[in-house]
């Protein structure tokens, strides 16, 4: 009788495990990929940061320039000396609601003012605004013009991830201008109205100028003074008119209420 076939099958098992070689390899190779992908983490953040910072640098430059270019073409006067260095613009307004218009850089930040009231910030606190300047620059064949120049830099505590750029433009003032008051001098009496190389045409077309002469109606005046179609008037007749004799002396010329001219002779003025 035969015996039933048996088999005898072992499972090979291994209870190995990593040696130290092997551990330390992979310990190597781990810390370096981790090293590698926070350098290329740490590179695309730095990447996204300055351009945010250029963006932002851009952006509030662009918005500021804007509206200095703006306040300065609508001024009627730029108040201020001119070919001097200042770091407050100061614009005259035709409206009593912006007069004046004033922007100046406190503490890296650009503030307009009108009217005397509050000051509205241009500028906010993620840029810093240094070197701010106007120089106006008059223009004897034009209107009055406003050298403008600044650095702005992005406000970041790391100083590598810092953006800054520099600007320098002219604005040129574009309204004529005009008054909402009476002109008065100063008390010092050291301002003129023009100048003997650039004199005033006419005041509103009645009174006109050419060289020393003055002419009231008339354009261009040919003598001292010409008035067309009109009289000169003397309303009180203790006053007439003045004439200055050829061996320098002065005559008072008046009427009385009959008629009657007469003269007196008076110390010139």
């Amino acid at each position: 009788m035969r015996k039933p076939l048996s088999s005898n099958f072992h499972l090979l098992t291994s209870n190995k495990g990593f040696t130290l070689v092997e551990l330390a390899l992979y310990a190597a190779m781990f810390a370096v990929a981790s090293v590698a992908f926070i350098a290329i983490l740490v590179s695309v953040t730095k990447v996204q940061v300055r351009q945010s910072a250029v963006a932002e640098v851009n952006q509030q430059s662009q918005f500021l320039l804007q509206n200095i270019q703006r306040y300065v073409e609508s001024s009627s006067l730029v108040e201020m000396a001119q070919d001097a260095v200042t770091s407050t613009l100061r614009l005259r307004m035709s409206s009593s609601t912006f007069d004046p218009t004033l922007i100046y850089l406190s503490g890296g930040t650009i503030y307009l003012q009108e009217a005397g009231g509050a000051p509205q910030a241009l500028t906010s606190g993620k840029v810093n605004v240094t070197n701010m300047s106007f120089i106006k620059r008059a223009n004897s064949s034009g209107k009055d013009s406003v050298n403008v120049s600044f650095t702005m830099e992005y406000n970041a505590p790391n100083t590598q991830q810092r953006f800054s750029q520099a600007l320098n433009i002219s604005v040129a003032r574009v309204s004529a201008a005009t008054f909402d008051s009476s002109i008065i001098p100063s008390t010092s009496n050291t301002y003129k109205l023009g100048v003997a190389s650039g004199d005033w045409q006419s005041i509103n077309d009645t009174i006109y100028f050419n060289g020393s002469n003055v002419g009231i109606g008339i354009n261009p005046p040919s003598a001292k003074l010409q008035v067309n179609g009109g009289d000169i008037y003397v309303d009180t007749t203790a006053k007439g008119l003045i004439l200055r004799d050829s061996v320098g002396g002065c005559w008072r010329i008046t009427v009385n209420s009959s008629g009657t001219i007469s003269s007196a002779s008076l110390a010139c003025p």
